[in-house]
């Protein structure tokens, strides 16, 4: 990244230290008062109770371990009676649900404007004089590790920084915030807003430009191209890769061999992860003898733990030469890794030989956009067809790209009960729209009837009074013969008319009446049955997602790997806005999409 020539922003928000109130435990029976920092690990341990986390025994073993170093004491589960503490986070939690509505809602609203005041004093950097949004500005605080999956940390208690651990970086023109920081320095190639080392793991932690900054969106859009740059390269990049899976530089075999299964496979590099995904997760550098199964069929099955200890079980056809290494690579049964002495860092300067800038990564950004861009070709939504189906299609295309990628995720355990209760939603939905429609013809069928009998009643009175008609009208002839006074004739005459003209004209407005009438009633329902087909087959189509979706991670791809130009340019082809995709974020992190609004090729 470019060098900038001035860096201005607040600091970071610490968390006050904690502030004990006198709270006890017991343990092994006796009573014992608690610091600070006992106190908070026991509270922070009371809010766990009633979640799997305690009954998870490496989790129980590990905190109670990190309290007794503080107690100094050497602890079990069991050992320490917290039932106290416990009663106490019970108490105030049912004291908070119990507070009037209205205490509640200013509570909430108070927050809000406290968040909202923060981000604005924390939440942006000024760089070069124009400001940018960061990624997080709160420094996070003493907690209890949670890790991920089957982490060997989780439980243990993890201390977060205060001002003293923390650095700023800040160009030398800028006002130094206030507090007592570990040191404010200037390092204008990196863009790094604050840093501290993590007490637990011992890495460094920074906060970061947002992923809606220019230099974050600059970055993204580097990427891309670069994934572009492979696709133009990746005949020549295949054939750099094969051409020394036969090397005999052990060293560049074993790097070829990883760079394989990075392509084919679409494997993480493998040693690339931070202290949340340091559970024994592999990739392809960091694969162990026991991770690979060479079948029968001339197969070979990759079973290991993958990012977030999510279990990875896959079965390939390879080439002999790729199988042969893996046999090779595989005899030293004492040996660590697969790839004994070959890291991320050889794979990158390996891949930089035939192309400047190609990383592990790029691959899966290639491989993820591609499955995109084959899974939207497929589709067969048209512009006219609702948003509800073309969402739909950009989930299965976004499917496609987790395949890929075998972004897969531990299933949730309400995973079965909720879409049993799609399920149970869809079937109502269904009877309900079955149930309208009958209603509806029921009722047009009833007023179909009501309508026939006052017809048929309307035209014999109307055949009466014409009746009625014609007898006057031959007793005014006959007494025009018989030379009587017409005077009174005629007036019958013109009476029998008048009843004629309206019996008749209530047999046409009967008519008129009935078919407008029909025809609203035909409306309503095809109305009805349109919106009920909708209602069902948007749940229908949730239902769908969910079974698809199952046990895969869409996110993943989306947000890191897919070109967000392949979503744009499709959406405009079919009447979609791509934004009724993606989450707010991920909108805000691609917004320069639409600023580079050419064909994505």
């Amino acid at each position: 990244m470019h060098s900038v020539k001035t860096l201005h922003h607040n600091g970071v928000i610490v968390p006050p230290k904690y502030k004990t109130r006198g709270l006890t435990v017991r343990i092994k029976g006796q009573p014992l008062s608690l610091s600070d920092e006992q106190e908070e690990m026991t509270v922070a341990w009371a809010k766990k109770m009633g979640t799997p986390y305690v009954d998870d025994p490496k989790f129980a073993e590990n905190f109670h371990e990190d309290f007794g170093k503080a107690l100094g004491l050497n602890l079990l589960p069991g050992d320490v009676d917290f039932s106290d503490i416990v009663c106490l986070v019970q108490r105030e939690r049912e004291e908070k649900l119990a507070l009037p509505p209205e205490v509640k809602k200013a509570q909430a609203a108070e927050r809000k404007a406290q968040r909202e005041a923060n981000k604005e004093k924390y939440g942006y950097a000024t760089v070069d004089g124009q400001r940018m949004e960061l990624g997080n500005y709160n420094v996070e605080p003493n907690s209890i590790f949670m890790g991920r999956g089957q982490h060997p940390w989780r439980g243990k208690w993890k201390r977060g920084p205060q001002y003293e651990g923390i650095e700023l970086n800040l160009s030398p023109d800028a006002l130094h915030p206030p507090g007592n920081w570990k040191a404010i320095v200037w390092e204008p190639g990196t863009m790094w807003i604050a840093r501290w080392t993590d007490k637990l793991s011992g890495k460094k932690k920074y906060v970061w430009p947002g992923d809606a900054s220019f230099l974050k969106q600059k970055k993204d859009m580097e990427k891309y191209e670069k994934a572009r740059a492979l696709k133009e390269k990746l005949d020549e990049v295949k054939v750099h890769i094969e051409g020394n899976l036969t090397t005999a530089d052990l060293k560049r075999r074993k790097t070829a061999t990883v760079c394989y299964l990075i392509d084919r496979l679409k494997f993480r590099v493998g040693d690339e992860k931070d202290e949340e995904d340091e559970a024994d997760t592999v990739g392809a550098s960091t694969l162990r003898p026991e991770h690979v199964c060479f079948n029968g069929d001339g197969s070979v099955t990759f079973n290991f733990l993958g990012k977030d200890s999510v279990p990875m079980n896959i079965t390939a056809k390879l080439p002999p030469k790729v199988v042969q290494n893996l046999r090779d690579f595989a005899k030293g049964a004492d040996q660590e890794s697969l790839f004994e002495g070959i890291n991320s860092g050889h794979v990158g300067d390996f891949l930089k030989e035939i192309m400047e800038g190609l990383s592990a990564k790029v691959f899966r950004t290639l491989y993820a956009t591609d499955a995109v861009r084959g899974g939207l070709d497929k589709e067969t939504v048209k512009s006219d067809d609702p948003d509800y189906l073309k969402r739909q299609a950009a989930l299965r295309a976004n499917l496609e790209a987790a395949i890929v990628c075998n972004h897969k995720r531990t299933i949730p355990k309400t995973w079965q009960q909720s879409l049993d209760k799609k399920k149970t939603r869809l079937r109502q939905l269904e009877t309900k729209a079955t149930g309208d429609e009958k209603a509806l013809r029921a009722k047009l069928a009833e007023e179909e009837h009501k309508y026939r009998e006052k017809l048929a009643d309307a035209e014999k009175k109307l055949g009466e009074a014409d009746a009625k008609e014609e007898e006057q009208r031959t007793k005014l002839a006959e007494a025009e013969t018989a030379g009587d006074d017409l005077k009174q004739p005629k007036k019958r005459l013109e009476a029998a008319k008048r009843a004629s003209k309206s019996a008749r004209e209530r047999v046409r407005k009967l008519k008129n009446t009935y078919v407008t009438s029909s025809l609203k009633l035909k409306k309503q329902l095809e109305e009805k049955r349109r919106r009920d087909r909708e209602t069902v087959e948007r749940m229908r189509l949730q239902v769908e997602a969910q079974e698809i979706t199952r046990d895969y991670n869409l996110g993943t791809s989306l947000k890191n790997y897919v070109d967000p130009r392949v979503y744009y340019d499709w959406g405009r082809k079919v009447g979609f806005d791509w934004r009724s995709y993606y989450p707010t974020t991920l909108q805000k992190k691609f917004s320069w999409i639409e600023e580079n609004p050419e064909e994505e090729e």
